[in-house]
């Protein structure tokens, strides 16, 4: 793996690593470097054969407070564009990402680095953990890496327009009882539970969780035959693996199976 200077990466488990934003200076705010380091860290993790969950978090008490408005104001509009595309790049190739990532929200949660938790499959936050996407009030834009598209699909509509109009601040706890966060955690188990989880999905059936994260994902915006035909096609060749024999081997001898 290679070093970087805005990121790093931890291998937790041999099926799991830690990438952590790593900026706690600037409240881990994304500049154009780290924009370029997460799209090549998230190619190089890609490629990994042994990874099964990834999980991405924050160095020091915040998450992320989103883009670095210092270094924006810095910037010409053609520098700023680019910057902007290789993190749009970023959320989507997390979003599509081969294997299920948590992330992990040990504080508060800010514009664009809040797009970055929409992308993930699972969000696990610390009780101490704040959540605004205040672009609205703030910058006078909205929010542009996708959490007014990613959101509604979440929440719907009316939850999202409280959260994007509005551009509030909303507690953890508030949080999950609008539905953009899944876990809610007392900040000293944060990394114990999300590591917990992450083991857990770990020690499934890495091709059956694979398929499954992507029937999640690609169904959303099919009709139900569609989505229908896109369950069977993931699902039929899975009947003839390895891990469809170990599974029915470990069930019948009353055993957890071993997915290798």
């Amino acid at each position: 793996m290679k070093a970087w200077t805005t990121i790093e990466v931890t291998d937790v488990h041999p099926h799991i690593a830690v990438l952590t934003m790593n900026r706690p200076g600037r409240r881990n705010a994304i500049n154009a470097r780290m924009a370029d380091e997460l799209e090549d860290c998230l190619t190089s993790l890609q490629a990994r054969p042994d990874l099964r969950v990834l999980v991405i978090t924050g160095a020091g008490p915040t998450f992320g407070a989103g883009a670095d408005l210092k270094e924006r104001a810095l910037l010409a509009p053609r520098q700023t564009k680019k910057a902007r595309d290789t993190v749009l790049r970023f959320i989507e190739k997390l979003e599509a990402f081969r294997v299920p990532v948590i992330a992990m929200l040990n504080g508060p949660t800010i514009a664009g680095s809040f797009e970055i938790a929409l992308a993930c499959d699972i969000r696990v936050a610390s009780d101490r953990a704040i959540f605004s996407l205040p672009e609205v009030s703030k910058v006078g834009a909205f929010p542009g890496a996708g959490g007014p598209v990613r959101l509604p699909r979440l929440v719907g509509r009316g939850r999202a327009n409280l959260v994007v109009l509005t551009g509030r601040v909303f507690s953890s706890r508030q949080a999950f009882a609008l539905g953009f966060v899944e876990v809610v955690v007392p900040d000293e188990r944060l990394l114990d539970e999300t590591l917990s989880l992450a083991r857990q999905i770990a020690g499934n059936s890495p091709e059956g969780v694979s398929a499954a994260k992507q029937l999640i994902l690609r169904s959303n915006d099919l009709d139900l035959p569609s989505a229908m035909a896109l369950s069977c096609a993931l699902r039929d060749p899975m009947d003839g693996t390895a891990a469809a024999a170990e599974g029915i081997q470990a069930w019948a001898g009353k055993r957890n199976p071993e997915f290798s």
